[in-house]
């Protein structure tokens, strides 16, 4: 009877070790994050898009999920994002800080899923909401 529970759990805990292993980009892909997506205002038109939006696009490299924001002014060239991180269900990411600026004091977005889209806030290194709240949905074709 011991023997029986010790290995259950030694095989359940294979297991949970085993399945927390897997990267953000498997689990991005598992979750649809690749592709773009509409950066917009809580209270923003998901079917007619506004102009005043930024627009990301996320992709899988290497086992990461990296992003970038796309220019729609200079004809579709991409900034990298210093950093994104998609664990299932929390995404977030930072933008390459401006010169003369560290990339420690730069605002991490925050977006918890919510169905199709995701919802947060931009925030500052103490972790503090900052600005207005915000979703992120996929971009329509």
């Amino acid at each position: 009877m011991r023997r029986t529970f010790l290995s259950q759990m030694i095989a359940g805990a294979i297991a949970l070790v085993c399945g927390s292993r897997r990267s953000f980009a498997d689990q991005a892909n598992a979750d649809g994050m690749p592709g773009p997506w509409y950066l917009l205002s809580a209270s923003g038109d998901e079917v007619r898009v506004p102009q005043h939006r930024m627009d990301l696009r996320f992709w899988s490299e290497s086992g990461e999920l990296k992003g970038a924001i796309v220019s729609r002014r200079n004809g579709g060239t991409e900034m990298p994002l210093a950093k994104s991180a998609f664990d299932g269900s929390t995404l977030q990411l930072a933008m390459q800080a401006p010169s003369g600026k560290s990339q420690a004091e730069m605002p991490t977005l925050v977006m918890t899923r919510n169905g199709n889209k995701f919802e947060g806030y931009w925030t500052d290194t103490s972790g503090t909401k900052i600005g207005p709240p915000l979703k992120l949905v996929r971009a329509r074709k």
